[in-house]
């Protein structure tokens, strides 16, 4: 199986279709290789591997089930269900229509299996949904939160169909077979919620708040699934039932969710996984393809799979259409919502072990699952193209901003211990009537214990009601807090939005760049990853800010600031309080930025800004020898209009020193660095070896996100206090 994706993933080909592959692969009869093939998978050994399989699909199940939240279809918003009823409602009446012409052509036995196989081909499944998603790495796109929304009231219609798929079927078989499956159905229901229920959450009630679950709540746990999987058995159920009910009704995002999440998930996904799909599709030979379809019922369905796959694209297109989404996204949704995958696989083996799918029509439809599943990420990925959304001006930066202009910033903040350095610095770039500053406060968390991500918006008037529950509030809550007083307080001249994203790690940049696009904001401003308690010590190092900084300082479309703070800036919060900034300038855009935004600094009467130019002789001499060099140009004019237009008050000053190379920069900063509560510096990417103020520090970067000079200035001594903000000038164009 492995093999098989390495080769095929270079064409784009998904795991699930290699899975399914490599199943078929050694599945086949090849005449010759039939002898090696049984010594290498024994009937006696298939047995085996089939039920260890069949036991970690069930895990899958459950762990699948531990992370959806029912309770969402009561808060799910009217587009979702745009799409998703008529993605189900369209294809099971279309296929209830074919059936009742095709229904006389059929034998008598086939005629019983025909509701069950229609709503099979009607399924709208979520972990397939959320699956391709994920692999397309659009899982918190729009279209993919939307996507997974509908995915989630497809799936619940979905099993409610094949329950009653299931029970005509057996009624026609028996009535009392058909009583006896419909009353096992209930009765297993009544048990998950009045036995298991309250037994996990007497589980849940015995770990404290903030501590870890113990070993024997894991391990009663999986007792409760293995005692609900036999409890299905005995009641005439699908032994997977039981399992999947039970993930259902435990509370997700919850302790015990999570900690069972994290030790069973990469286990079951990328072990018991791969072989179940693998041991499903070796069921398919493919020598017998002509014959099985030779079949009336193998004709009629593939027929039907034909007609529903067909009417569940087209009215989920006319669906999103009205949902008022633009043409190639509701296409593009309209495919993904007609998925097939891993569940589709695992019903069709299931009923082949109740003698409702024959050999012949195992293979067909195993086909049809293949087929689908490999054509619709490349139809998704090419329709879905996020930034035509975005129609966004070039150059979003505050360079460019006319005089006397909204600043648009979004702030990302990771813990309640950031915002008071964050809000000072925003607070020191001076609000007023004629400047005011619309600030959109991001609060990422990490996706864990749940499979849908989660965006949230902390309106004033609507704060305490949040859809999602009030557990998704607490997350932000005291973040949420601080930014609403700290706008309060300033009486007009700010306007703070504030949101929380819940979505994976590698998702985050993604979510950082949509909102930016979203906001127009100018500046991203992006706490460092690293952290100092009082006394200088490193207090937080997280890679996975790290990793997100380093992200959108590559893909955002506006300038980025990443700031580093030290303690002095976040402790001084007095209104009677000096600050002193210095803003160091070698010359390049990311200089003129950074002047740009100290611009703003000088117009707070509590700032005493220094502006301090480092070059060396031959640079002075260039620009005498050039000065048709643009952004040389550039430079000397941003500097002209700062003197112009700063000076004055004696609050501002402009220093010029010589420093001939990287070492008489270093010795310079060390000597200066102290006397300043704020530095600002360019990142200054790609200008190292042309400065000689720079040129051999590159080497000793620890933090390329912040650039030579940033990372000199953070990295000079334990006892150093000045907080650092590093600009970048938007980099990227759209």
């Amino acid at each position: 199986m492995t093999i098989t994706h390495l080769v095929l993933k270079n064409f784009g080909i998904p795991k699930i279709s290699s899975r399914i592959i490599a199943g078929l692969i050694f599945g086949c009869s090849w005449k010759q290789w039939d002898g090696e093939r049984y010594k290498l998978f024994t009937l006696e050994s298939q047995d085996t591997l089939s039920v260890f399989t069949y036991f970690g699909y069930m895990l899958y199940l459950f762990v699948l089930a531990l992370k959806m939240d029912v309770r969402m279809l009561s808060r799910t918003k009217r587009k979702a269900y745009l799409v998703a009823l008529p993605a189900f409602v369209g294809p099971m009446i279309c296929g209830h229509f074919v059936t009742t012409l095709l229904l006389p052509y059929l034998d008598r036995p086939s005629q019983k299996k025909v509701s069950l196989m229609v709503s099979l081909h009607c399924m709208i499944s979520l972990p397939v949904i959320e699956n391709v998603l994920r692999e397309l790495n659009m899982i918190s796109s729009d279209i993919g939160r939307l996507g997974l929304s509908a995915a989630l009231v497809g799936d619940m219609l979905s099993q409610l169909g094949l329950v009653a798929g299931n029970v005509v079927r057996l009624y026609q078989l028996s009535a009392v077979r058909g009583f006896i499956y419909l009353a096992g159905f209930f009765i297993e229901g009544f048990l998950i919620w009045f036995v298991f229920k309250p037994a996990t959450l007497w589980m849940i009630k015995r770990t404290p708040k903030g501590k870890l679950v113990g070993g024997s709540n894991i391990q009663g746990v999986m007792c409760l699934v293995l005692l609900s999987s036999a409890v299905s058995v005995l009641l005439s159920q699908p032994a997977i039932l039981g399992p999947y009910l039970l993930g259902l009704i435990i509370p997700d995002g919850s302790p015990l969710v999570i900690s069972m999440i994290e030790r069973l998930d990469f286990f079951v996904s990328e072990l018991f996984l791969p072989i179940f799909i693998a041991m499903s599709a070796l069921q398919a030979d493919l020598s017998i393809l002509l014959v099985g379809f030779k079949t009336v019922f193998t004709q009629f369905n593939l027929v039907l799979a034909f007609v529903t796959f067909s009417v569940k694209v087209i009215s989920s297109f006319l669906g999103s259409l009205y949902s008022g989404l633009p043409v190639h996204d509701s296409l593009a949704l309209a495919f993904l919502m007609s998925n097939k995958g891993i569940v589709e696989l695992a019903f069709i083996t299931i009923l082949r072990g109740y003698s409702v799918v024959s050999d012949g029509l195992l293979i067909w439809l195993t086909l049809v699952i293949l087929l689908v599943a490999t054509l619709v990420p490349f139809v998704v990925k090419y329709l879905y193209n996020p930034s035509i959304k975005y129609a966004v001006s070039q150059n979003k930066n505050i360079v460019n901003l006319p005089k006397n202009s909204e600043l648009r910033v979004l702030v990302c903040v990771h813990q309640e211990k950031d915002t008071h350095g964050l809000i000072q610095l925003l607070n020191l770039s001076c609000p007023t009537k004629q400047n005011p500053l619309a600030i959109t406060v991001l609060h990422p968390v990490d996706l864990v214990g749940r499979i849908t991500p989660v965006f949230i918006s902390h309106n004033q008037d609507n704060y305490g009601n949040n859809p999602y529950g009030h557990q998704d509030e607490s997350y932000s809550e005291n973040i949420v807090l601080c930014f609403n007083r700290f706008e309060r307080d300033q009486n007009g001249t700010v306007c703070v939005e504030c949101f929380t994203t819940i979505t994976p790690h590698k998702f985050m940049v993604s979510e950082v760049c949509r909102l930016e696009l979203q906001k127009a904001s100018s500046l991203i401003i992006l706490p460092f990853h690293q952290t100092w308690t009082a006394d200088g010590h490193m207090d937080r190092d997280d890679n996975t800010i790290k990793a997100l900084n380093s992200g959108v300082i590559e893909s955002a479309s506006c300038s980025v600031g990443i700031f580093a703070n030290r303690g002095n800036l976040g402790n001084m919060m007095s209104e009677n309080d000096c600050y002193s900034v210095c803003v160091i300038f070698l010359g390049g855009s990311d200089d003129r930025e950074a002047i740009s935004y100290a611009k703003r600094l000088t117009k707070d009467p509590r700032v005493e800004l220094t502006l301090l130019r480092l070059f060396a002789h031959s640079t002075a001499e260039d620009e005498a020898c050039n000065d048709q060099n643009w952004d040389k140009m550039l430079d000397s004019e941003t500097l002209r209009d700062f003197k112009t237009n700063c000076f004055g008050d004696g609050r501002v000053r402009y220093i010029e020193a010589v420093c001939e190379d990287g070492t008489h920069t270093v010795m310079g900063l060390r000597k200066m660095v102290n006397d300043f509560d704020l530095m600002v510096v360019g990142r200054r990417k790609g200008l190292e070896e042309s400065s000689p103020q720079t040129c051999g520090l590159n080497e000793w970067n620890d933090f390329p996100e912040l650039g030579i000079l940033g990372d000199l200035i953070v990295s000079l001594d334990v006892n150093f206090r000045a907080s650092v903000l590093v600009i970048q000038q938007s980099a990227t164009d759209i």
